[in-house]
């Protein structure tokens, strides 16, 4: 059970040695570089009073590994699942309408995504769809039970997506497949629908979704819930409390997005990748992040130096780690 403390489910990289940690990293999403790994942070009280939600931890199932916040506004819930450390910590959101649930995100290993879906099949509503957000493996390795379980509800991401998860998927897998065995998904699960930017109505929830490109990934999905006051922006946005993944080498056009998420109104909370919720605040510290590893990276010569200065510019953050394995892909040598 997820409690406002997090208590004894505080989730921890401990468990995962350096070497193995960064073999999981390799494996699980290159060429997509953005994910983190993210110990969970305290649930935020301040954050159900300022959108009008009310938080709430839902009692574990019998030996459920993953963790579960649920999150009331009026008649709808946000239901989020959080992995353990080995499914590094990634959220997979249920939007609970009135008649139907929408899924976000799929976890990285089977066991995760097949905890998700019985929590779900309790929820004792009909998936409406499923919405992957972006193309790290972290968030579609696991749709292959998502959709066995639920054969009869359609994948949905941005255009061009489909086609990065089908390209590079399979390697993806095998890489896993090293590590973890039969965790790991037998085939990749491809979205088959077009999710397009505007406002939708979904089972009496409003989204206005938004794509952006060049941020901590290379393409990602954003969601705005206006009525909900909170703004799902997934990998785009950090817990202030961590370091960031910065691999992907596009500091200043993150910045430009960040930038367009605070400019952005009408939400007062935001739903994150790998952490419990956080408030717009998040956003400033992201960018202060960004700018200052844009800052270490143009004065380093080398990965060691890139690390040993990021980590001192941020010594009180949490998932160090995250700042050697930003720098192996900063500095790597071209092929």
């Amino acid at each position: 059970m997820l409690s406002r403390n997090l208590g004894s489910q505080h989730l921890s990289q401990a468990a995962l040695s350096r070497s193995r940690f960064l073999r999981l990293a390799a494996g699980a999403l290159l060429p997509f570089v953005g994910w983190r790994l993210s110990a969970a942070a305290a649930a935020t009280p301040q954050l159900a009073q300022n959108s009008g939600a009310s938080l709430t931890n839902d009692a574990a199932a019998p030996g459920r590994m993953g963790a579960i916040l649920v999150s009331q506004f009026g008649p709808v819930k946000i239901h989020s699942y959080l992995s353990p450390a080995d499914g590094l910590q990634v959220n997979t959101q249920m939007i609970e309408g009135p008649n139907a649930v929408v899924i976000f995100d799929g976890q990285l290993l089977l066991p995760y995504a097949g905890e998700v879906a019985s929590y779900v099949q309790m929820l004792g509503k009909p998936i409406d769809r499923i919405i992957l957000s972006h193309a790290h493996t972290d968030h579609w390795g696991g749709l292959q039970v998502l959709t066995e379980r639920f054969p009869d509800a359609r994948v949905f991401a941005l255009d061009g997506i489909a086609d990065q998860v089908r390209a590079r998927g399979p390697a993806r897998l095998d890489g896993l497949r090293r590590t973890y065995g039969d965790k790991v998904a037998t085939k990749i699960a491809v979205p088959t629908e077009t999710i397009t930017e505007g406002p939708q109505r979904i089972d009496a929830v409003t989204y206005d979704f938004k794509r952006f490109v060049d941020g901590e990934s290379d393409l990602q999905l954003a969601a705005l819930l206006p009525d909900q006051k909170v703004l799902m922006a997934f990998d785009l946005v950090f817990s202030p409390n961590q370091h960031a993944f910065t691999g992907a080498n596009q500091f200043d056009h993150w910045m430009i997005v960040l930038e367009s998420l605070k400019a952005l109104q009408g939400y007062d909370t935001i739903i994150i990748g790998h952490d419990t919720p956080v408030g717009r605040s998040a956003i400033d510290s992201t960018i202060t992040y960004v700018k200052r590893a844009k800052e270490i990276h143009a004065a380093s010569a080398n990965a060691k130096t890139y690390s040993e200065n990021l980590r001192a510019a941020f010594p009180d953050l949490q998932q160090a780690d995250f700042v050697d394995l930003s720098a192996s892909y900063l500095y790597a040598v071209p092929r």
